[in-house]
Order: C-alpha cells, then structure tokens, then sequence
C-alpha cells in the first residue's frame, strides 16, 4: 500500500495523476490503469485531466471512475435496474408509508443515493457502515421520529420489493460488487479522496488492490467530512504503508493557514501534519452580514454550512443583480442569456445565422411580436445570414423594440433580474463568475475570492446519530471551507452564534 497524504491545495490529484503519466509512459495500457475517486466531481476531474495530459478519449480509459460507476459497470447492470424517485414512490405506495424524500440530505455526493428520507438513511447508514440495523437504530436519533417496528418492516418491504422485480440502489451496487468480487485485474490503482470512504467501500478498495500489482492511496483526514454518512476516517487514520507526505500548499495564504490550524488542531486521533502556505499573505477580514461584501469582480466561491444558508445567499445575490451558478445549475438558462445577446446584436445592425434566429423566436410570442406561419423560421441554410431588415420583410418579425419588450416568453421576474445583471456589467456569453454551495459540496472546490457564513445551527451534525464528537466534525467541516480560497477570503460572523464558534483573533 502506497499513502500519499495531501493537505488542501498540496496537489494529491496532481501527484496521482504524474504517476498515472509515468505508469504510461513505462509501457502500462490505459485500460489496465484504474482511477477511482469518491465524488463524481472528483472523478470527472480526473478524467478530464488525464485526457487532456495524455490526449486520451474517455474510452480509452474505462477504469477512471467513482466506485459506484465501476461496481455498476462490472455488474453489469442498466439504467432500468437502477431505483429512481419514480420508483421509490411506487414502493412507497406498495408499503402505505406516503412517500420516500429520496431526493437528497443537504450535504454532498450522497445526494445521487437516494438518501434524505428517515427510513432510508437509517437502512443505508447501517448497510454501509457494515452494522446490524438494529444497532444503527438504538444510536441514532430516528427513534424521536419514529419507532423501530416501523424501521424494520420498510427495510423488509424494501428488500422484497427489489428482489421481486429485479432492482438496485447504489448501495446494492457495492455489495454486489464485493459478494461476486467483481473487480478487474488491473496493473496499478489509485484511490483518490480515502478519507470519505465508508467500511463498504473499504472492501470494495480492498479486492482492488488484491487484483493488482500495485496501489495507491491518497487522501487527508482532517478533510473527513461525511462520517454523519457513514464515512470510516479511522480506516485511512490507520493504513500502513509507505507514506508520501506532500508538504507545500499552492493554493493556502499564510493569513488563511493560521486560521486553519486553529480551528483542525482541536481535532484528537488525527494524522499529524504540518505544511507549507504559499509565499503570500492573502487577504482575512470579518463582516457582520454578506451585504457588506463587494462581489462585482472576480471569481468568487460563496459557502454555507447549511443548505438554508446556501438558499439565503442565492436569494441575496440574486436581489444585488449578479449571475450565479448553484447545485450545478445557472441562475438564468444559457439559451435565454443567448437571446437576449442576439437580438441586441441584431438591433446594432449585425447578421445572424438560422440558429441564431431561432434562439431569438423561440423566446417571442406569437402575433405580438413574430407572426405565427410558415415562414416565421428561416430555414437555416447554411452560410445564410439575416439582418433584422431580413426578418421583418420574409419571416414574421412584428417589431424591434428592446430586447424586454420583445423577448416576451421571458417571465417579467426573469427580466427585471437580467436588467439588474446587465446594469452591474454581468456577462451574457461567459460562465457565471459567481458559485454558491454548502460547504459539503464545494470540497475540492477552489476560487480567489471565498465568502464563508459561519453560524451554524446547534446540531448540524447530528443527522441520524447521537455524535458525542461533534467539536472534532464541525472542525473538519469548517476547515473544509476555510481552505477552499486562493487569495482572498471573507468570513459572515453574525452577532450571536448558535453553534460552533470560529476562532477570530
């Protein structure tokens, strides 16, 4: 076993993916090379990354995924065996319980698990942490919620019910994955982000490294932020091997790893490291409320403990006329964006192709601004271009007002939005500098500029268990965020806390 321990911004996937090149390089097939990561994010970066290095296709490396990809590919299975809400709904409607919130808990990769309702979470929890159910129930705190008579019989009915009809969720994935040890043979395996592992996974790494020659484990305990989803930190705390300690952050300000170490070092049982800042001071001050925070330029990564905080920035930026990405989505659809920039453009005098044009329509209505018939859409010849001279005489454009008179299937909430977005110079052709998340889904997430809300609710963590340690998680979760900026970084303090406290001074 090969340890590589990574601090944040150190580079762990950087290293990983520099013995990737060297394993290549000495003669080793991409397809005999596997790259598993815990979040898709991660995953996709890997990829992405090591196509780009090696002028790969994504075909050509086939083991570059997260454990749950690869447990469902080995198994072979399809879309359809997978349960989705859909089908979680029929369930519940099969057992009379009402329904499953299988949508997703606040926090993270599990989102995709079908995590997030009380009998779920409990069953799942217990099945990844490899525990009876009955243990997992009598130490968490759905009893407060409901009783265990009602736990076991939707687990019962959950496993009759997939048996029967020939289903899977994620977490029958690993199992399934592990029981018919499905792993391929491989040459070398790399294992990114470890410490966010659960004991399922564990087994999962451990028939990996069993079929191959040599493997390599990266990760960083005091990032260990989903132990409330069943993550086994104390597993990667407790690997022996050879350890590669990566000792310089790229990425952390010296104002920023003095915070930083105040707050993990309360941390017990960890993995002691130490490491460099980058040769910069950066920039750290304290605010009052998020207002007071400019956020007109630059590229900025706006955090929150909570989901609720997450939505009250969101509210907030919005009200200020900024663009914004949040939960992987924009803040207004690209195509409408698009709209907009084009009938400008067409205003001014420009040309534009078919394509364009319909973009442009589609976002009209019809008879008060383009005629309804057959010749309102150009047929998109190719290398045609329309002027807006061209359209009122040949294609049913009625008029040419500005863009929020004419654009008239934008909603009028959506247009007062834009004006306030293109008042304050936002871009309408680059991706939104602006990224709001909780902390939980920003982890491998950086920016320049970082806003951080530090009140939190009294029992965030608390989730299905009675954690006694509730200081030493809320110390990684906040390290987790105070870590994600390169240069500048701004931290929300309200007057009263109701939770953990961040050092100030």
């Amino acid at each position: 076993m090969n340890i590589v321990l990574g601090p944040p911004g150190t580079g762990k996937t950087t290293k990983l993916l520099n013995l990737v090149e060297q394993y290549l390089s000495s003669g080793v097939a991409p397809d005999k090379i596997g790259y598993f990561a815990f979040t898709r994010r991660a995953a996709t970066e890997a990829v992405e990354r090591a196509c780009l290095k090696f002028s790969f296709n994504k075909k050509q490396l086939p083991f570059f995924r997260t454990l749950h990809s690869l447990a469902f590919l080995q198994a072979g299975l399809t879309h359809s065996q997978i349960i989705t809400g859909q089908k979680y709904q029929e369930i519940a409607d099969w057992l009379k319980i009402g329904g499953f919130y299988s949508d997703s808990t606040e926090q993270g990769p599990y989102k995709d698990f079908g995590y997030g309702d009380k009998f779920l979470e409990i069953i799942n929890i217990a099945r990844i942490m490899q525990q009876p159910l009955r243990k997992v129930y009598n130490e968490s705190i759905v009893p407060l919620k409901t009783d265990w008579a009602r736990v076991d019989y939707v687990n019962r009915g959950l496993a009759h019910w997939k048996n029967s009809y020939g289903l899977f969720d994620y977490t029958d994935m690993l199992e399934t994955f592990i029981e018919r040890n499905l792993a391929p043979k491989l040459e070398v395996v790399f294992i990114d982000e470890a410490q966010d592992l659960s004991p399922l996974q564990w087994k999962m790494v451990s028939l990996l490294q069993a079929n191959s020659k040599i493997c390599y484990v990266a990760g960083d305990d005091d990032q260990a932020i989903f132990r409330y989803a069943g993550a086994d930190v104390s597993h990667f705390v407790n690997l022996v091997g050879d350890v590669t300690f990566l000792k310089q952050s790229y990425r952390i300000p010296s104002k920023h790893h003095a915070l930083c170490n105040e707050v993990i070092k309360r941390v017990v049982g960890r993995r002691e490291k130490s490491f460099q800042p980058k040769d910069e001071v950066g920039y750290l001050d304290w605010h009052r409320h998020s207002e007071e925070v400019d956020l007109s330029q630059g590229d900025w990564l706006l955090l929150s403990r909570t989901t609720k905080g997450a939505q009250q920035i969101e509210e907030e930026v919005r009200r200020r006329g900024h663009l914004y990405i949040y939960n992987g989505s924009k803040s207004i659809d690209s195509k409408v964006l698009e709209s907009v920039r084009i009938w400008e453009s067409l205003r001014k005098g420009d040309k534009k192709s078919a394509d364009d044009v319909r973009i442009v329509f589609k976002q009209m209505l019809f008879n008060t601004e383009v005629a309804y018939g057959s010749k309102s859409m150009p047929n998109g010849e190719q290398g045609i271009m329309y002027s807006i001279e061209d359209l009122l005489k040949e294609h049913g454009l009625l008029h040419t007002r500005p863009w929020d008179e004419s654009l008239g299937k934008i909603p009028q909430k959506d247009r007062s939005y834009i004006k306030a977005c293109l008042k304050k110079g936002e871009s309408l052709t680059e991706d939104p500098r602006i990224r709001i998340s909780t902390i939980h889904s920003a982890k491998g997430a950086q920016a320049t500029n970082v806003m951080l809300l530090t009140d939190t609710m009294r029992r965030p963590y608390s989730m299905w268990r009675k954690i006694s340690t509730f200081d030493e998680d809320e110390a990684r979760v906040w390290y987790v965020g105070l870590t994600r900026a390169k240069q500048n970084l701004h931290l929300i303090h309200p007057m009263f806390s109701r939770g953990y406290s961040i050092p100030t001074g």
